[in-house]
């Protein structure tokens, strides 16, 4: 076994998934180390859920070589990708998976090769990449494992020194990144690269990991109900492999009829088709298949028994029609904002956004359910309101998928948080042209000082602030600027800070653990201390923040 020169494709599939399965047990720890204790850290949740959906990949293919196992695990993780942590590692995928293409098996310098250039496809990915993150923490262990390939070490060894090189580089990154040695954390994404390679060792060494536990969740679009033709994309027609779907019954089989014969007739239907479904008994055979020449799959099973049931449908003229529906339907400008509690969510609907997305603070949603929601807009011109600075470069990706697919047009309005999201669709006029709705709601997005009141959920010294655990947390921009115990204290705090005497207007929204009256006594104070400035209390109804605060 220490002599192992290659991972077959099985293999890696293996480790893939076990990687995963540990990511998933090992996310709320890492969610942990999250570099301000607010109750909505996610690197480990993000990353889990990235790699989920490249398992969810991989389980529906029976591909045996590394190079196509690499391809399908890179898909899958680009499709699901959430957050600035899944983005990354998808593109980290992205890059080994271009390395292997081709290869039937791996070995060490093959690996470290790959480990490389997705190394540099991550660093591409961000704008202004950072040391002392999980970038440097993918690099270090890339550039290790170069340098050990090439002096002779096996596959086995190769893993093992990813594992020690990358634990001994986490250990430094709070000395690179000063935020990091201020939390007294080691970086959350670069601890959860190393659990996935952690994986690849527990399966390679035969170390079973249960994979209860592991779920494959979509956030799936607030109006999925409406606009669900626009999901289909305009390559969907070419990617349409056999035409005719084919489904029917074989009865009164021949008395001679055995199981030999129905997985003869198994075999034969695969080699005309996909998606091939064969299950019977001597009684009666049901039968499905997606093909191009449904005769002859109906000829095949006359040799068994007589049809009954017969259904042919023509997929690629079902897919025209959905087009042309889609196409109808089209209008020249939609909205995509992405929200929180129900409050939010009247808010937004009532501003006529026209598909909202549940995520937000406490569940970022991913790179393929932004790309559903843009494509459910139904418009040529799509304005996505990210609404985090978490969950900018996911809709950046998505609007990389969907732009590559059709000719819709997506234009990312760089808001981090949902007041800055209402305030630009308050400037949204459908009217205008694209530049002037993208210049109008930019600059209302930047005019808005957004706060936040939210609670610690461990100690921490942060920022000149000694925390507890439970202690009230004042957010400015996304920076801790106050805390303490009393939330409407905090508040009322952080609402002072934020006025200037260009301030005219201030909107509250309260969260769905805020009881009415103490939010209207809120109010009341502020507008006393403010007689100047309009101010505006509305539910918002978000989970984990008491209040989101905006002032301009």
């Amino acid at each position: 076994m220490t002599q192992k020169t290659k991972i077959t494709g099985t293999e890696f599939r293996d480790m893939l998934i076990t990687g995963a399965a540990l990511l998933e047990r090992s996310k709320k720890a890492i969610d942990a180390l999250n570099v301000f204790p607010v109750p909505d850290g996610d690197t480990g949740t993000n990353m889990s859920m990235t790699m989920n959906s490249a398992v969810k990949e991989l389980r529906a293919s029976d591909a045996t070589d590394v190079g196509a196992v690499a391809a399908i695990a890179a898909r899958g993780a680009l499709r699901g990708a959430r957050g600035n942590s899944g983005v990354i590692l998808s593109q980290l995928m992205r890059g080994f998976s271009r390395a292997l293409d081709g290869l039937v098996e791996m070995d060490s310098i093959q690996m470290a090769n790959a480990l490389k250039v997705g190394s540099e496809a991550a660093y591409k990915a961000v704008m202004k990449p950072k040391e002392g993150t999980i970038l440097t923490v993918a690099r270090v262990v890339a550039e290790k494992a170069v340098e050990s390939a090439a002096k002779g070490v096996n596959i086995l060894r190769l893993i093992d020194s990813m594992i020690e090189n990358g634990e001994e580089v986490l250990s430094r990154t709070p000395d690179m990144l000063p935020v990091l040695k201020q939390a007294g954390v080691v970086d959350s994404g670069g601890k959860g690269l190393i659990c996935i390679y952690r994986g690849y060792k527990m399966s390679l060494d035969g170390e079973e990991l249960p994979e209860e536990g592991i779920t494959i969740e979509e956030n799936i679009s607030i109006d999925r109900e409406e606009n669900e033709v626009a999901i289909l994309s305009d390559d969907d027609l070419e990617n349409i492999t056999y035409g005719y779907c084919t489904e029917f019954f074989i009865e009164r089989l021949s008395d001679d009829f055995s199981d030999d014969d129905l997985v003869r007739f198994q075999e034969h239907i695969q080699r005309i088709g996909d998606s091939v479904v064969v299950v019977g008994d001597a009684g009666l055979v049901k039968v499905h298949v997606h093909t191009d020449v449904p005769g002859k799959a109906l000829q095949m099973a006359l040799r068994l028994g007589e049809l009954n049931g017969v259904k042919i449908e023509n997929m690629r003229e079902q897919h025209r029609k959905l087009m042309e529906e889609r196409k109808a339907r089209e209008k020249e400008h939609g909205t995509v904002a992405i929200s929180i509690g129900e409050g939010v969510d009247a808010i937004f609907r009532d501003l006529s956004v026209d598909v909202l997305v549940a995520g937000g603070q406490t569940m970022n949603p991913s790179a393929m359910d932004i790309e559903r929601a843009i494509k459910r807009a139904c418009a040529r011109n799509v304005y996505v309101l990210p609404n985090n600075k978490n969950i900018i470069l996911a809709a950046e990706q998505a609007k990389t998928l969907v732009e590559s697919d059709n000719g819709t047009r997506v234009h990312i309005i760089p808001t981090t948080s949902v007041t800055q999201g209402i305030a630009a669709m308050v400037a949204f006029e459908p009217e205008s042209d694209v530049q002037a709705i993208t210049e109008a709601m930019t600059e209302a997005a930047k005019a808005v000082k957004s706060g936040s009141v939210t609670f610690a959920v461990r100690d921490t010294s942060i920022n000149g602030f000694e925390i507890k655990q439970g202690d009230v947390m004042a957010m400015l921009e996304g920076e801790i600027v106050g805390c303490g115990e009393d939330v409407g204290e905090v508040t009322e705090n952080l609402i002072d800070s934020m006025i200037d005497e260009e301030s005219s207007y201030i909107t509250i929204l309260y969260g769905d653990e805020v009881n009415r009256g103490a939010a209207e006594e809120l109010l009341a104070s502020v507008e006393e201390k403010n007689p100047m400035v309009d101010v505006v209390l509305q539910y918002g109804g978000q989970p984990l923040y008491y209040y989101f605060i905006s002032v301009e």
